[in-house]
């Protein structure tokens, strides 16, 4: 059975130079006005080149192959990545991703080996979700958080819920079992906690670091945020 890890924006103030990284992103229209702006689009292909925005870096930060980036025009998985990474995920089987061109500025300079990822489709064909737990989040009266883990479902009970589902109620997929038929290296999953950047495959992990791809951590799905951050724990290992 292949392993799977989550993929996050590196920690390291070495490797990154500065954190936050990002200092301010530049929109290059009046985003709420414009139809063609890329988070309009979401988990929709796109047929045409969408409105982009682009990142300034502080003077400090280092220009990584992955990018920390958290904002309007970055949403729904996005990644800000290198060519160098790009042409890395061109080499596996990825699912549901359109890699478009863009540019990050630094000490006011563009630099245009970057590209935007953006999620259009969602595997929920290779989840197994008779073997997966559903864990159901709400708040009570007093607005505290309340959790509890539910009776699993088939997946068009899964999407059915989803769509009737109504804030604050929030449906999470947890401990996922992926069918035998599961041979994807890269690809996005909604309503998983610790995975907003997207899950890669052994293979396509072990091949970002042999290339020494810069400013990218990878968590085992398995393990909890809470275990992966730990001082004790197995980011400080690695």
């Amino acid at each position: 059975m292949i392993k799977y890890f989550s993929i996050h924006n590196s920690l390291n103030e070495q490797i990154m130079g500065k954190l936050p990284q990002v200092k301010e992103v530049l929109h290059n229209s009046h985003i709420s006005e414009e139809p063609n702006f890329i988070d309009k689009f979401p988990f929709k292909k796109i047929e045409i080149n969408p409105i982009l925005s682009n990142a300034v870096l502080y003077s400090k930060s280092k220009q990584t192959d992955l990018i920390m980036t958290s904002s309007l025009g970055f949403s729904c998985g996005s990644l800000l990545i290198s060519d160098k990474l790009k042409k890395i995920f061109e080499q596996f089987k990825c699912f549901g991703v359109q890699f478009f061109s863009s540019y990050i500025v630094h000490k006011e300079k563009k630099n245009y080996d970057y590209w935007q990822s953006h999620i259009y489709d969602i595997p929920y064909d290779f989840i197994d979700f008779r073997n997966t737990d559903l864990l159901l989040k709400d708040r009570d009266e007093n607005r505290k958080l309340i959790q509890s883990y539910i009776e699993r479902v088939d997946k068009e009970e899964f999407l059915r819920m989803l769509e009737n589902m109504k804030y604050p109620k929030m449906l999470y997929l947890k401990n996922i079992s992926f069918t035998e038929q599961m041979n994807l290296d890269y690809f996005f999953l909604r309503n998983f906690e610790d995975a907003s950047l997207g899950i890669a495959s052994e293979n396509l992990k072990n091949k970002i670091e042999k290339q020494e791809i810069t400013g990218i951590e990878f968590k085992p799905i398995e393990l909890s945020m809470n275990d992966w951050l730990d001082s004790n724990g197995v980011t400080e290992k690695i």
